[in-house]
């Protein structure tokens, strides 16, 4: 099977069960129904997005696995960032794209040609930058939209007090133990006499 795939791609081996593609994003359809109807790679397990802001694309990564469950290949391509970026949905090949696809649509804002479901998902009426995309401040959007509990103005960093409260009960230790030493010690030697 991944002879097959290494006569007709550039296939990456990952690990010893998981193998890798790269293919241009015009090509993503007609090489995935090729490799699901000529190899044992029929079920679509995953589709998985990267960021890389820096180069002004997105990573997508379609994972397949074998009926047996024993080898996955990521198909991978590479879209611009630019809004309106269009992808062709999977969902005649794969009916469960349509879920993967929509979870994607809603955090990075793809847009999956020919998915029906592209509408609010997981974040309800949700008006901002899509939050897994890298330019998504998420400190700023906390501070924005939730309020803090009364009462926990004054919360130290609990790490810091942990270390505090070891280094204070190592101390009792030692000081128990150094008195316990001199108790000793001093019964030992009014015994001598």
């Amino acid at each position: 099977m991944i002879t097959l795939l290494k006569q007709r791609y550039d296939v990456i081996e990952k690990g010893p069960r998981l193998f890798k593609i790269q293919i241009e994003a015009a090509h993503l359809i007609d090489t995935l129904s090729s490799i699901s109807a000529t190899t044992d790679f029929i079920t679509l397990s995953q589709i998985a997005c990267a960021d890389w802001i820096e180069e002004e694309l997105f990573s997508l990564n379609y994972i397949l696995t074998t009926t047996q469950r024993n080898a996955n290949l990521m198909v991978e391509i590479h879209i611009p960032r630019d809004e309106g970026t269009q992808v062709p949905t999977l969902m005649q090949l794969f009916p469960q794209a349509e879920v993967m696809e929509r979870e994607l649509h809603e955090m990075y804002g793809i847009d999956f040609v020919g998915n029906p479901t592209l509408y609010d998902f997981a974040l309800e009426h949700w008006e901002e930058i899509p939050p897994m995309r890298r330019e998504f401040d998420t400190l700023a959007y906390v501070n924005e939209h939730f309020d803090f509990k009364g009462g926990r103005e004054d919360n130290k960093d609990v790490k810091v007090e942990m270390k505090r409260r070891r280094a204070e009960a190592k101390a009792r230790k030692a000081e128990e133990a150094a008195k316990q030493e001199a108790s000793s010690n001093k019964e030992a030697h009014d015994g001598d006499q």
